[in-house]
């Protein structure tokens, strides 16, 4: 096993050092298909739960996507994301709780093309306990493989500033994400305290209407998870949502609802939140 952890990790450095080097290259070489970015775009959520308790109360996460550079139309990729779980604390003068605090990193290759888009990138995450006496902290990593209509980028669906013409119109268009998530190798350097062996996400954004900088959508975000029992578990998300477009970003209000979640990390199952969501 630490032969092969020692090996997977030379690989993945000797790849990272390759793209590197492929970039310095490329920019010496003044190569009109290269070009350095680091554009950022992402979210900034924040909600909180109708029913709360100690371990649900307000949930707070910021997800960054960093474009570093490109070549023709594929894109070399930095995802952040920090989220803090709030509960909330009873017969008490401090009734924020802050207990478990989620933090991610990736790398990734885009490919986009005219109405779509590949994603293929590796992908560690782990949520740690705060201030808890017992340690049951999860972690894992994982290699990724996304496909999705390029307006499902934030870069894009953030940014649909108002189109001249009819101030009310129906906009009845579609946005999609799929992402699939291999939790391999197993052994404890490379996952820890959870049982997902394989999970599938998909993501739908249904645009309703629009008047002026003002739009409604709808949302469904499902995740599909095997277990390393084989069981086939489930999440499910629905977001209702009211948009302010910007000219360089949007401000959403929305209601969500998890009418069933059977999976093992941060189970929501029955719950609704109301929140604030800022897109760039």
């Amino acid at each position: 096993m630490d032969y092969w952890v020692r090996e997977t990790t030379n690989t993945t450095v000797r790849i990272l050092i390759l793209v590197l080097l492929f970039s310095f290259v490329a920019a010496a070489h003044g190569s009109s298909d290269f070009k350095l970015l680091f554009i950022g775009s992402g979210d900034i959520n924040s909600f909180i739960y109708s029913k709360q308790n100690d371990k649900f109360f307000i949930d707070t996460d910021v997800n960054v996507s960093v474009d570093a550079f490109r070549y023709g139309n594929v894109y070399f990729n930095i995802h952040l994301l920090k989220e803090t779980s709030m509960g909330r604390k009873y017969d008490s003068d401090m009734i924020f709780d802050p207990n478990r605090a989620d933090y991610s990193f990736g790398l990734a290759g885009r490919l986009e093309l005219e109405r779509y888009f590949f994603e293929l990138f590796f992908h560690h995450d782990s949520f740690h306990d705060i201030d808890r006496w017992q340690d049951s902290s999860i972690y894992w990593n994982s290699p990724r493989l996304g496909f999705g209509a390029k307006n499902y980028l934030p870069k894009y669906r953030y940014h649909h500033p108002s189109a001249e013409g009819a101030p009310l119109r129906w906009e009845g268009k579609l946005d999609y994400y799929a992402l699939a998530s291999f939790f391999a190798p197993r052994g404890y350097v490379w996952q820890k305290n959870h049982d997902y062996d394989l999970t599938l996400q998909t993501n739908f954004r249904y645009r309703l209407a629009r008047y002026r900088c003002v739009g409604t959508d709808i949302e469904s975000n499902t995740l599909w998870v095997v277990n390393h029992r084989g069981q086939l578990q489930s999440l499910h998300n629905l977001i209702f949502n009211v948009t302010l477009y910007g000219d360089h970003g949007a401000m959403m209000f929305y209601m969500g609802w998890w009418p069933h979640d059977n999976q093992s990390i941060r189970n929501r199952d029955g719950r609704t939140a109301f929140g604030v969501h800022l897109g760039f």
